[in-house]
């Protein structure tokens, strides 16, 4: 375990905690490393379900929405996400969770705790498309300044996002491993849904989700939770559930996880020569991908 810095294309340094090999955010004063590996010894349950997916690509906003579907209520989780995280939490707060656990992680199908995988949890695979999801990053390491300590340009930024020098490394590693593991194991339990197809139809994305987990819904019940999750919904709901700890990490003390949520929102931000040189990392690290992202909506 150690602390390790880059610079962005313009010098600018931003810091990550490295834990075998595998980049996380930093919180100074926390035991993260150990909570990481002992989350491999974690113990599951039979009914617990997963959300995994690569960093901001809608992980507040899935997790919201499966645990209303599993509560059988269009209501506002009296939580964070934060709180169910498997590489986050100790093992007696997992613990803790009455059941059914809705959980996430931005862990690989191989990182995930053992027994997790040998009880055939349900897993919910959450995707979207890398260049709003590189525009996301960008805005959550400048504004958690206590954790990254970054103060750098988006124009020197892409090139720490196209390295893989960000929170668990390559997106495309990412995505490519998940699609392998699923191409490698056709009969365990994943479900994959894209943020794209969310922001598109929501409501038809909650049914399929609902169909997975086996929880029988109204139709207005379905209509419901699609509604109160819609970003506009979440972004004045979620006010106040961030406690001390998690407000001080922000930039002038303000929680900043529901930014815009947009679907092309990359295109007021790329110039045409990012936009270029982007397609062509895209087009080669992506051409035995049956994987298809959308960068924009009808």
């Amino acid at each position: 375990m150690s602390v390790v810095t880059f610079p962005d294309a313009g010098g600018d340094m931003i810091r990550f905690l490295d834990v075998d090999g595998i980049l996380y955010p930093y919180v100074e004063g926390a035991d993260q490393a150990s909570a990481i590996r002992a989350s491999a010894d974690a113990i599951a349950r039979e009914d617990d379900i997963i959300l995994c997916n690569y960093p901001k690509s809608g992980t507040h906003w899935l997790w919201e929405v499966i645990c209303m579907i599993q509560r059988g209520s269009a209501t506002t989780i009296p939580d964070i996400k934060q709180n169910h995280m498997i590489e986050v939490i100790s093992a007696d707060d997992l613990a803790a969770i009455p059941s059914p656990r809705v959980l996430n992680t931005h862990f690989r199908f191989s990182q995930l705790p053992r027994d997790m995988i040998k009880k055939r949890c349900k897993i919910v695979l959450n995707l979207r498309n890398p260049k709003d999801l590189a525009i996301s990053f960008y805005n959550h390491h400048k504004n958690l300044l206590n954790l990254y300590r970054y103060d750098g340009k988006w124009e020197n930024y892409l090139s720490l996002f196209n390295s893989g020098k960000v929170d668990y490394g390559s997106f495309y590693d990412y995505v490519l491993d998940w699609e392998q593991t699923i191409h490698q194991n056709p009969n365990y339990p994943i479900h994959v849904i894209y943020y794209e197809d969310m922001k598109e139809n929501s409501g038809a994305e909650v049914r399929k989700l609902t169909k997975y987990m086996g929880v029988a819904l109204s139709d207005e019940l379905i209509h419901a939770i699609a509604e109160k999750c819609s970003f506009q919904n979440m972004v004045i709901d979620k006010v106040g559930f961030e406690n001390e700890v998690w407000r001080k990490m922000w930039r002038d003390e303000k929680p900043l996880f529901y930014r815009k949520g947009e679907v092309g929102d990359w295109k007021n931000w790329f110039t045409v020569a990012q936009n270029e040189e982007f397609d062509k990392m895209y087009a080669k690290r992506m051409s035995n991908s049956k994987l298809k992202f959308r960068f924009s909506l009808p």
